[in-house]
């Protein structure tokens, strides 16, 4: 019986079950090649992390791949939060004052062979190092924020795992 339309299309989202307890493997996935980059994608707290690049996906880019072209997932999950980076105050005329407290957050990220789900290392993160305070901020109760890694973060962290430095 022919696959469905849908049965055969690949995307980036096709690679979160990898993210999940019992990792299910893309078995359409490309193979993880001897040498070279090794097209990865990431997915944040079982969400797909879509990284900023300059006109679109890329096939130089090993963090903006092509679907049938990613051979590792990265799957980064938030543990708690770590040292205080900054407390925005915000005085209003119209109300009193409101204070934001932004934490850097603790992640631990795995990375898993798209192909097969083997996975190939376990590290611990910390997201943003810094963060600044917005000239407005909305009426509401103090808050606690921790933002999640960023593109930089991300590749800095996952860059030699996607140039292909380690396995």
């Amino acid at each position: 019986m022919p696959e469905s339309s849908t049965e055969t299309r690949l995307s980036l989202f096709s690679f979160g079950g990898l993210c999940r307890e019992q990792a299910e493997p893309v078995a359409r996935a490309a193979r993880v090649s001897s040498s070279g980059p090794h097209p990865l994608v990431v997915h944040v707290n079982e969400l797909l992390h879509q990284f900023k690049a300059p006109g679109g996906y890329g096939r130089v880019d090993p963090f903006t791949p092509l679907p049938e072209r990613v051979q590792l997932v990265a799957c980064a999950r938030y543990e708690g939060r770590g040292k205080l980076l900054k407390k925005c105050r915000y005085k209003s005329p119209v109300e009193a004052g409101r204070e934001i407290s932004h934490y850097e957050g603790r992640y631990a990220v795995r990375i898993v062979e798209a192909r097969t789900g083997r996975q190939l290392a376990t590290h611990r993160m910390s997201a943003r190092t810094s963060a600044t305070c917005t000239p407005y901020v909305k009426r509401g109760a103090d808050a606690h924020q921790v933002d999640p890694p960023g593109d930089a973060a991300l590749r800095k962290f996952l860059g030699p795992y996607a140039r292909g430095e380690k396995p």
